[in-house]
């Protein structure tokens, strides 16, 4: 099985503009690895090429497929502590993540471009006999290797743009419908499940299983406090969104700390510069720096803290809902029972902020100034924004329930799988 002979013209035709990609990946932060990996060219390790029932392949493209899965892998180690994973992402970034949470029996690889060749060579190499795909990573090639192979693929916390949903009869309609024909879909929504449908996928083979990112398997860890003192956090900020909320927060008549900890940690250096120009001094947390005293804004710019950074604040702005981002998660402060704004344009989570709403459990504003206004008052420990946070921290312990649907299907997969080659062997 091939893709359509559209998409096998379409790839060659890009590969200039995929490889420069690449290559300039690979000099920014990548390096080597991140270069022959991405070319499908892996370094043989010992043991690793034995297909097994014990290994899992997971792949996650970026940072925020990497943070929803890992509630999942790591119940999954607990279920079952022998069970080797093998995750891929398409990003340094992700793959620094993943070095963070140092876990046991993970070890990360970079996922080709999706090249023939390259696609080939990556699943040759592969020691699973199974692989998870989070949320919307269709690659024909690859999927059509990993079928040569009877690599059964299940895509986990399935969703689809409307945009790539109308595309079933467009240039990459027949390539997904083909992807999709073997593959089987763990949806968030009712809606996401209805898209892939549409989409090619099999009706018999799609089920609703929820938001994965309203999983957490640590929501009990205690985290040392990250700053001396009191603070607001806006987390999760996009380009133009920490320039708004700065501004609003230096012309407030607040003496109080704003942490910024932006969505890509990267922009750091540059973001301090930037905000540095209205007026004082912005300390770099990913320079080893902390707060001066008298300093209004403190730069968050590090990877895998975020939850520290909720535990402690006593207001949060989720950030990516000022601009036409379509927001993040406003259920992890809410884990924490913290009290959280965000701006008009969250529809990455319209089931959950529906959810908020009618609880009470959420405020919604339309510009930077009311989000400071917010963040000022919510601070006050009299304050009824308080009630508000334990309404929120109700919701996200409902929420959690996902997990163990996750844990459930998945395992039935597996047993279902394992009972069928036991059969035919």
């Amino acid at each position: 099985m091939s893709p359509p002979w559209r998409y096998r013209l379409l790839v060659p035709v890009l590969s200039p503009l995929l490889l420069a990609y690449t290559a300039w990946r690979a000099l920014k932060d990548g390096g080597w690895r991140y270069w022959w990996q991405r070319l499908g060219i892996y370094r043989r390790q010992a043991g690793s090429t034995a297909e097994t029932d014990e290994t899992l392949w997971v792949h996650a493209a970026s940072v925020g497929e990497v943070l929803t899965v890992l509630p999942l892998i790591k119940a999954w180690k607990r279920h079952s502590p022998s069970t080797l994973f093998l995750v891929t992402t398409g990003t340094p970034t992700g793959a620094a993540v993943l070095q963070k949470q140092a876990i046991q029996g993970l070890r990360h690889q970079y996922l080709p471009v999706d090249f023939s060749g390259a696609s080939k060579r990556f699943v040759a190499q592969l020691p699973a006999r199974r692989g998870w795909i989070v949320e919307t990573e269709i690659w024909p090639w690859l999927y059509a290797h990993c079928a040569r192979r009877d690599i059964e693929l299940t895509l986990v916390n399935g969703r689809l743009s409307d945009r790539t949903s109308t595309q079933s009869g467009g240039l990459m309609g027949s390539s997904y419908r083909q992807a999709l024909s073997h593959v089987r879909v763990l949806a968030r929504s009712q809606s996401d499940a209805d898209k892939f449908v549409t989409l090619g996928a099999s009706a018999t083979r799609v089920q609703v299983a929820g938001n994965l990112k309203y999983a957490d398997s640590d929501a009990a860890v205690i985290s040392p406090r990250p700053v001396k003192g009191d603070y607001v956090l806006a987390a999760s900020t996009h380009d133009d969104e920490e320039r708004q909320l700065a501004s609003a927060w230096l012309a407030s008549d607040t003496d109080g700390l704003l942490v910024i900890a932006p969505r890509h940690p990267e922009r750091g250096r540059t973001l301090q510069r930037d905000l540095q120009t209205l007026g004082g001094r912005v300390s770099l947390r990913s320079a080893g720096q902390q707060p001066q005293p008298g300093e209004r804004i403190y730069l968050a710019d590090t990877l895998g803290e975020m939850q520290a950074w909720y535990q402690y604040a006593t207001a949060t702005f989720v950030g990516g809902s000022l601009i036409e981002r379509g927001g993040h998660n406003m259920l992890e402060p809410a884990r924490h029972a913290c009290p959280t704004v965000v701006g008009p344009h969250t529809g990455n989570f319209d089931d959950i902020m529906q959810l908020m709403r009618e609880s009470s459990a959420i405020q919604v504003v339309d510009s930077a100034e009311q989000v400071v206004r917010f963040l000022i008052e919510a601070s006050d420990p009299a304050s009824e924004y308080r009630a508000m946070g334990q309404r929120a921290l109700i919701l996200a312990e409902d929420s959690r329930r996902v997990l163990q649907r996750y844990l459930q299907l998945l395992n039935r997969e597996a047993s279902l799988e394992s009972d069928y080659r036991s059969y035919i062997t």
